[in-house]
């Protein structure tokens, strides 16, 4: 569970809720099941060393691997890639981190979208 203080407004819930979570400088936004996205004054680094079953899959984005629905993750030359969690939210999955990525994704038996 978090809750921040931020601005006098205290945000409660547990990371099996959050999808994703994207950062914006040192805030983030935590988007939830519900729908909801909250904004908060925490960084990603914050969040990382606090859920480490999320997943880091470019600098300005951590997932939660449970909620990916999809994914599409290209080797090669020009290696791209991105997934798709289950609020159809798409997110480009950074060149450097495609092939843990893709491990890890093909480990937890996420359903790759045909190439």
């Amino acid at each position: 569970m978090i809750a921040n203080p931020g601005a006098g407004v205290r945000h409660r819930f547990e990371p099996d809720r959050v999808i994703a979570i994207t950062a914006d400088a040192n805030y983030s936004f935590v988007h939830l099941l519900s729908g909801q996205r909250l904004h908060m004054s925490r960084t990603l680094g914050w969040f990382n060393q606090r859920w480490p079953v999320f997943l880091r899959i470019h600098k300005h984005t951590l997932i939660n691997p449970v909620h990916v629905r999809e994914y599409s993750l290209k080797m090669g030359r020009h290696p791209m890639g991105y997934v798709i969690m289950t609020n159809n939210l798409r997110l480009d999955v950074s060149r450097r981190n495609i092939k843990q990525v893709r491990t890890y994704l093909e480990q937890s038996g996420a359903n790759s979208s045909p190439s």
